[in-house]
């Protein structure tokens, strides 16, 4: 098992200029903010203000830590984010900025380039106790919070491990644990 610490992934600045983020995966690998097909990257959120601008990319978000964000697109509120809540998916082209409904917000973002491939971004929260689940090929398994056992591994809280095939492990949790699950597809005319 290939573990991706958020602490060992470098800060980098936002397409934007407006914060930072640390990239978990990027396919293929090496590509840059415009020339990936997919990415997923925790960032750090300590001021308001607008989103990146990214046409053609669809994008889920989830709040990590923090008190949230308020979504706005122009006047108008396009969605609220919360700790705690499913990915919210959304057209990165939008014209959307982001206004902390607390102080410093934490975030997990999953990107796909439209035509090239697809994603799906759910939250899974799991009792303490021992959990059967179906894992998808091609994706990335992140730990929000708690932490489980996987066989002889460990992932704690803020740490993933990426899947090139689907598998369906046993996973024991000692607390309440929060999982996201990104998983892609690619689409046709789009090969390994």
């Amino acid at each position: 098992m290939h573990i991706i610490r958020l602490q060992d992934c470098p800060p980098s600045t936002w397409k934007n200029g407006g914060g930072s983020t640390r990239q978990l995966l990027a396919y293929p690998p090496g590509a840059s903010l415009d020339s990936f097909t997919y990415r997923v990257s925790v960032a750090e959120v300590d001021s308001d203000g607008p989103f990146s601008h990214f046409a053609g990319v669809d994008r889920s978000l989830a709040i990590l830590e923090g008190d949230g964000l308020a979504l706005m697109n122009g006047a108008q509120l396009y969605g609220t984010l919360l700790a705690g809540q499913p990915p919210l998916a959304f057209d990165g082209a939008l014209p959307l900025a982001g206004l902390r409904l607390g102080g410093k917000v934490r975030d997990f973002n999953v990107m796909s380039r439209r035509g090239l491939a697809r994603h799906h971004c759910q939250q899974r929260v799991m009792d303490a106790g021992s959990h059967r689940l179906m894992l998808p090929a091609r994706s990335l398994l992140f730990v929000a919070s708690g932490q489980l056992q996987w066989g002889d591994h460990t992932l704690h809280s803020m740490e993933a491990t990426w899947l090139d095939e689907a598998t369906e492990p046993t996973l024991h949790c000692a607390q309440p644990t929060t999982l996201l699950l990104a998983s892609f597809a690619l689409t046709d005319g789009n090969h390994d």
